[in-house]
């Protein structure tokens, strides 16, 4: 905790600060989900609209310091260039969720000797592969490389 009375203003200003930033992204983020979910579906007008709201909030954002300008610019492009792609009828690819590429992650987990039983035993199981309770390591090593 500051002693100063100088530091102690700062650390004021400073939550204000932050306070504002967190809620302008927020703003931003929010409008941007609803420019992607539009891109996503299919629907230009309302494509055309969300992305009038995101422009708008990124220059705002990017007025007042919480994004630099040219951030801002660079992200107002590759929107205008998916809505551009809409228009035309290229068809868009729809963004990766997490969830997919944590999937993915569990799939190409590598499987060494140097692991512990219990880290074998969670993949084979995240994998679908029964494991007796008396196997081995070299027995579940086997039987997640067998699948």
């Amino acid at each position: 905790m500051a002693n100063i009375k100088s530091a102690k203003k700062r650390i004021k200003i400073i939550n204000k600060k932050t306070a504002r930033n967190v809620r302008v992204k927020n703003h931003v983020k929010e409008a941007i989900k609803a420019f992607l979910t539009a891109v996503v579906e299919g629907d230009v007008a309302e494509a055309e609209k969300t992305f009038r709201v995101v422009e708008k909030k990124l220059m705002q954002a990017a007025a007042k310091g919480v994004f630099h300008k040219n951030t801002a610019s660079r992200k107002i492009s590759r929107f205008e260039r998916k809505l551009n792609a809409l228009k035309n009828g290229n068809v868009t690819e729809e963004p990766v969720k997490k969830a997919a590429k944590k999937a993915e992650a569990v799939e190409e987990t590598v499987v060494s000797a140097s692991m512990k039983k219990d880290e074998l035993l969670a993949i084979a199981k995240e994998r679908g592969i029964e494991i007796p309770s008396r196997a081995t390591k070299a027995d579940i090593i086997e039987a997640i490389e067998a699948k």
